[in-house]
């Protein structure tokens, strides 16, 4: 069986419950040259491509080309380059007009947008999916000192001898077992299409919302209710599960209150709470398309094997068993969040941000009841972070658990709002084409 494109796979999964985007005022559409799954852009567009108008690095803009980049359905690796960078864009516009200091959800957006390219391009294999997809012995066993290693000197024995027999267990009846050549590419293929779709989702629905945040409120010293009223417009009140937006009208609420204020525990707190509330909206939204990604290694394996109908249903519980006790795997070793000083594990503990505090001053100690009790909710209420690394990723309450614990340690870290891209890579994704390696790694 060949590997499943990524545009045919994104095409059986729709998400009926998204909501159209807000209008918003956007140029023309841009011809964008058409780019390979891998990265590459095809040769018969790279003339057209050397024709468009030259834009720099400093002057160019994407908060005007929202719709623009949605609708780039066909390209998912030009398209998450093109999200990563508005998600800079609105980050850097928002955080300023919130008074500085403090890190705007977009802000966190936008390293878990460029993490996610990783894998929409494929690059990022983790060690132990590598390792189960080999086919030869004598390249596992070259494979697994590394994978013993990866966590560094001094952890436990124990540790390290369960993290062996768990893929160990799976490995038997891998693409080794039944000669299955084509299972991995069509892991990785699936893997892709799952994660640059949770991309677009998310994006069509947050980003055309925080860019016509930007358009009202730039240039108003001192927003009132008008502009207020405006931004709300066209948010469906009702919780996220059941296709409302309600989460998202609150945060925005919170959002132009924080603005309002000078007392800077008070904003902070403020801050908080909206990107909390607008990360468990995201959540939500994410969750078929997390759940089907880290499901995917198995749910191939079993696809591929072909069991007869009629064996389906007796082996049904162990498949599910398999699928879960493969997330832990996958949550414990191969989950991670790219940030520009530090490379966070989300299977583990959340550590103190390099050279900081774990919390800045504004957020050691939470004021404010609705946030206090929305991060006791998910047991990120407390001054540690002890116990946050999540278990099953797949599960909504371990995933929140870890998010509030990021949003409460980083918020005040001046390094994430840094660029995600060089000066070089930044002026080819804003002229709408993908990066060269010569121009560094993505």
């Amino acid at each position: 069986m060949a590997a499943i494109p990524a545009s045919e796979h994104a095409t059986h999964f729709h998400d009926a419950a998204y909501l159209p985007p807000l209008a918003l005022t956007a140029e023309a559409p841009l011809q964008a040259p058409r780019v390979t799954r891998s990265g590459v852009v095809e040769r018969s567009t790279r003339i057209a491509a050397r024709g468009m108008p030259a834009e720099t690095s400093e002057s160019a803009s994407l908060l005007d080309r929202v719709h623009d980049v949605i609708a780039l359905s066909d390209q998912p690796v030009l398209r998450n380059l093109l999200i990563t960078q508005c998600y800079y864009e609105i980050s850097a516009e928002l955080v300023t007009l919130l008074g500085g200091g403090n890190a705007h959800w977009c802000t966190f957006a936008t390293w878990a947008s460029k993490t996610a390219g990783s894998f929409i391009r494929n690059e990022e294999v983790p060690s132990v999916l590598r390792w189960l997809i080999l086919s030869d012995d004598e390249e596992r066993e070259a494979v697994v000192p590394r994978l013993l290693r990866r966590r560094g000197q001094g952890e436990p024995e124990r540790a390290s001898a369960w993290r062996l027999s768990a893929v160990e267990l799976i490995s038997p009846w891998w693409g080794q077992g039944f000669g299955l050549m084509e299972l991995p590419e069509r892991i990785l293929s699936e893997l892709s299409a799952d994660i640059a779709l949770g991309n677009l989702k998310v994006f069509e629905e947050l980003g055309p919302l925080f860019a016509r945040m930007i358009q009202l409120y730039r240039g108003c010293p001192r927003p009132g209710k008008k502009e207020l009223a405006e931004l709300l417009e066209g948010l469906e009140r009702g919780p996220s599960t059941d296709g409302g937006q309600g989460l998202l009208r609150s945060a925005m609420e919170h959002y132009h209150d924080a603005m309002l204020t000078e007392d800077k525990d008070k904003k902070a707190e403020l801050i908080l709470l909206a990107n909390a509330r607008v990360g468990l909206h995201e959540q939500v939204r994410l969750q078929p398309y997390i759940a089907r990604a880290l499901n995917a290694p198995v749910r191939c394996a079993v696809d591929t094997v072909g069991l007869p109908e009629a064996l389906q249903s007796m082996v049904l519980d162990k498949v599910e068993k398999l699928k879960a006790f493969w997330r832990a795997i996958a949550t414990k070793e191969m989950m991670t969040m790219r940030l520009p000083d530090e490379i966070l594990e989300l299977g583990h503990d959340l550590p103190a941000p390099p050279g900081l505090p774990l919390h800045c001053a504004e957020l050691e100690t939470i004021e404010d009841r609705e946030l206090y009790e929305l991060l006791l909710k998910y047991d990120a209420h407390d001054q540690t972070t002890a116990g946050c690394g999540a278990k099953d990723w797949a599960l909504l309450s371990e995933r929140m658990g870890y998010i509030l614990e990021l949003f409460r340690s980083r918020q005040c870290c001046p390094r994430l709002l840094e660029r995600p891209f060089n000066g070089e890579q930044h002026a080819e994704i804003v002229a709408w084409r993908v990066p060269s390696p010569i121009h560094g790694d993505l």
